[in-house]
């Protein structure tokens, strides 16, 4: 299929060209010599073939046409009058197809070419000067609509990377939570609960011999459950999150997250300008995100610090800056190794936030402050729609505005001063004025299209005016009416395009036909074809406006259902994206809310009989919460891990251990818990010490610190 679009208009540009000459002049009965023909056929079979390579190699297929109609100069000038629409065809598809760069240069290097056939055919300098302006606004306007459709397939390829990027994201939603929730759970049974069981059992066993060790077996157990409620409760609010906050703004979205970290013991504030309360989107998702997990660090490695979380607009473009900088730990566990928490190393959870960002084109950079202590994560989040609008709002002067909205004004422009030149050509100059002011408006067409349409059809009424104050004749009036209907041809499709739906927009054919009929009855009346007053007054004028109204309804309707059209698929673009992305958020969300309910049910309830135990002096009690505790954990990553399958996020079940001699150990440096399928011990031995997926350490050597990979670290 693709082959034949590619071959199908340069063989019937060369057919219909063989048609006209020679076949017309052998029809005719014309001389037509063996070599001419030859050449004719040789010609016409170089630009086909060059024609059919455009979508591959524009720029030498532009060439190589223009270079086979310089040969043709040798032949009648009706051999190659219509192979000058290949040269436009293969232009466009430089502009489309090649970087502004090249097709600039191809631009110029055919306009020079065509200045230097037109000086080889044409003897009269008036028709060389008019040749060479009709080319170059035929160029023009060429770059003017490959332009346009560079951008619309750029648009296209970068919504469909979105959506396979959202399509992808959503695929991994409820994997990623799974896997980062695993991690949670993980450090917490490892860290706590593990270390009461062992420290519990190793004080009941040597409790005849040491009973020094009871007291501080409670202690640790009442301080180590105090510290597992905390970090479930830390999970719970961080999965509180619903389906519905997604659709809130920015700030009151932080604001409930920062409440909820403010129970855990941070003191978070937060500052956002008033033109971002409101954000909400991708950028709003992502910026929720890195907030997030920057105050999860902070509560993890700066418990009780002073975390500012600041959200503004940048200026220049109106992307979102995000910062966030914790004063660093104002208060420590009892059995944190501080040091390292100060160190903070390469985790703090960037990974996820990198990524984050980077899904926007974002960028990330999170170190310790340089202007004190403490660690500051800070983000730039650009928003495509948002960054639009804020250009729009600062760019009132051509600064703002792409080079094919200047080609399509001029080539707009054009038209209707060629009619004049060619009709009246004394009065071209006359006629710039009014041409350029009809054409001005639609250097806007994108950022307000219902002004601009209405400006196209208020500056149709200079033409009857210059005709009724003597500026302008009859005919040059007549030839830029009709010529200069081509700019509100442009200004319905750009309502139709960039206005909105086509519910919104329908009225803008009818509108231009209307502006457009009563124009042309005024230049009808002006230029005496009609006698408005004799002929029937306002009842001719309705009657004349209803049928101009109507011839004309058709051709601009034209226009403004391809703009339509765009803007359906631009809406349904966004559509798919947006629902996807919900998808993921709701799926996200729902596996969230399955944990935190497991949490809640047998988790917590374990952690918090702990605490109550350990208070109670109940030392067999607190072992054996503990384990309950543990064991509900231990179901909980077992059922994780069986929906994720393994992976680098994943918790495996830790293997069986020998037994080793051991010195017993105290509560304030207990032993790794041992595993739970181990052989009894020997009396006056403490099992191996290993932790949940974490390997034993080796004999006469403290087990080392988890090493903390960014690549692991939480994210979502």
């Amino acid at each position: 299929m693709e082959g034949i679009r590619n071959w199908l208009l340069p063989v019937l540009l060369a057919v219909q060209q063989l048609a006209y000459w020679p076949g017309r002049a052998l029809r005719d009965g014309d001389p037509v010599g063996a070599a001419q023909l030859a050449a004719a056929l040789i010609t016409a079979v170089v630009i086909t073939a060059a024609l059919g390579l455009r979508r591959h190699r524009p720029a030498a297929a532009a060439l190589t046409v223009e270079a086979a109609l310089v040969c043709g100069l040798l032949l009648p000038g009706d051999a190659t009058l219509l192979h000058g629409l290949s040269v436009l065809v293969a232009l466009y598809s430089v502009v489309v197809r090649s970087p502004v760069r090249t097709a600039t240069l191809v631009g110029v290097a055919l306009t020079v070419s065509s200045a230097v056939r037109a000086v080889v055919q044409l003897d009269s300098v008036t028709e060389i000067g008019a040749e060479i302006l009709v080319n170059c606004a035929l160029y023009l306007s060429v770059a003017g609509l490959g332009r346009g459709r560079r951008r619309w397939l750029a648009g296209r390829r970068a919504a469909a990377r979105d959506l396979a990027r959202a399509e992808a994201e959503r695929g991994r939603a409820a994997t990623t939570e799974r896997q980062r929730l695993a991690r949670e759970l993980h450090d917490v049974s490892a860290h706590h609960l593990t270390s009461v069981v062992v420290t519990a059992d190793t004080a009941l066993r040597l409790g005849d011999r040491k009973p020094e060790l009871t007291p501080q077996a409670l202690e640790f157990a009442a301080h180590s459950g105090r510290e597992t409620l905390a970090a479930l409760h830390r999970l719970v609010v961080m999965m509180r999150t619903s389906e519905a906050d997604e659709e809130s703004g920015i700030e009151e979205r932080v604001g409930e997250l920062a409440a909820g970290f403010a129970r855990l013991g941070l003191r978070p504030a937060v500052a956002v300008t008033p033109d971002l309360t409101a954000l909400t989107g991708p950028a709003a998702d992502a910026a929720f995100g890195i907030v997030r997990e920057a105050l999860t660090n902070a509560l993890r490695y700066a418990p009780g610090a002073t975390v500012r979380v600041r959200i503004r607009a940048c200026e220049r473009d109106g992307a979102v800056e995000l910062v966030v900088e914790d004063d660093g730990a104002a208060e420590a566990p009892l059995d944190a190794d501080t040091s390292g928490a100060r160190r903070l190393g390469s985790g703090r959870g960037t990974a996820g936030m990198r990524e984050r960002a980077a899904a926007l084109d974002g960028t990330l950079a999170a170190g310790p402050r340089k202007d004190g202590p403490g660690w500051a994560v800070r983000a730039r989040l650009p928003r495509t729609t948002a960054t639009l609008r804020h250009r729009a709002a600062r760019h009132r002067t051509l600064r703002g505005l792409d080079p094919a909205d200047g080609a399509t004004v001029l080539s707009v422009a054009a038209l209707p001063l060629f009619a004049v030149l060619a009709d009246s050509p004394g009065e071209t100059a006359l006629a710039c004025g009014p041409a350029l002011a009809h054409a001005l408006p639609l250097l806007w067409r994108r950022r307000a299209p219902w002004a601009v349409l209405a400006a196209v059809l208020a500056t149709a009424w200079l033409v009857p005016l210059g005709l009724a104050f003597g500026v302008l004749s009859s005919a040059a009036a007549v030839c830029l009416a009709v010529a200069g209907v081509g700019a509100e041809c442009v200004a319905v499709y750009a309502v139709g395009a960039y206005a909105g739906r086509a519910g919104v927009t329908w009225p803008a054919p009818v509108a231009a036909a209307a502006g457009l009929s009563l124009s042309s009855i005024a230049l009808a009346a002006v230029n005496g074809i009609t006698d408005v007053e004799k002929d029937g007054g306002v009842a001719l004028i309705a009657f004349l406006a209803c049928v101009f109204g109507a011839v004309l309804l058709v051709p601009l309707a034209v226009p403004w259902g391809a703009g339509a059209r765009h803007e359906r698929i631009r809406a349904r673009e966004d559509h798919t994206l947006a629902e996807t992305v919900r998808a993921a958020v709701t799926e996200a969300y729902e596996e969230r809310r399955r944990i935190a309910e497991e949490l809640r049910g047998e988790v917590l309830r374990h952690a918090g009989e702990v605490v109550a135990r350990a208070e109670a002096g109940d030392l067999g009690g607190v072992a054996e919460q503990a384990r309950a505790g543990l064991s509900s954990m231990r179901d909980l990553l077992a059922a994780l891990r069986e929906v994720t399958g393994p992976g680098p996020g994943n918790v495996r079940e830790p293997r069986p251990k020998r037994s080793r001699p051991h010195t017993p150990a105290t509560p304030e440096a207990p032993a790794t818990p041992r595993s739970p399928t181990s052989e009894s011990p020997k009396e006056g031995s403490v099992s191996a010490p290993t932790t949940l997926g974490a390997p034993p350490p080796r004999t006469g050597r403290p087990a080392p610190a988890p090493t903390r990979h960014p690549a692991l670290e939480p994210s979502e």
